[in-house]
């Protein structure tokens, strides 16, 4: 893909936050002296773009835990279907549920997809029988196993 198109889907980023984007998500330890040389201003310029960036939502720098190395095993995407005036009250449950990894509003069937994070399926098995079916307000589930992970992509600039 021609470097002109990917920059260009990225309009809100200018030059310089994008190289430091484009930085950073490698390695997100990159010294900013390192940066600001790779993109020659200053490393001041560089700590407060960074800053600037967090404070407005448009970067995290975070460490990112590969789940199986980390001992969760099985990850499944359960789809949840909710009664109309509990969606809110699932939706805080499942927040504070530490085997739900991620929490999406969807349209459809299921207002709901959340992806869990389990060490083994009798775990799975465990949290969908004893944890998930027993939030009121869950009307129904269908469950997704992840057999194999094809692409995970962290990287959101090239």
């Amino acid at each position: 893909m021609e470097e002109k198109f990917r920059r260009s889907l990225y309009p809100e980023l200018d030059d310089i936050d994008y190289g430091i984007v484009r930085a950073l998500q490698e390695n997100a330890r990159l010294p900013f002296t390192q940066i600001a040389k790779e993109l020659g201003v200053t490393e001041k310029t560089i700590r407060m773009r960074v800053q600037q960036m967090q404070d407005e939502g448009v970067l995290s720098l975070v460490g990112i835990v590969n789940p199986v190395k980390a001992g969760l095993n099985v990850q499944a995407f359960v789809q949840i279907a909710t009664e109309a005036d509990k969606l809110d009250d699932v939706v805080a449950v499942l927040n504070g549920i530490v085997e739900v990894r991620l929490v999406v509003l969807t349209s459809g069937d299921y207002q709901l997809i959340t992806q869990i994070l389990v060490r083994n399926y009798e775990e799975l098995s465990q949290f969908l029988m004893k944890t998930l079916n027993k939030i009121p307000g869950v009307t129904r589930v269908n469950v997704i196993n992840e057999l194999k992970i094809l692409k995970s992509k962290y990287k959101f600039v090239r």
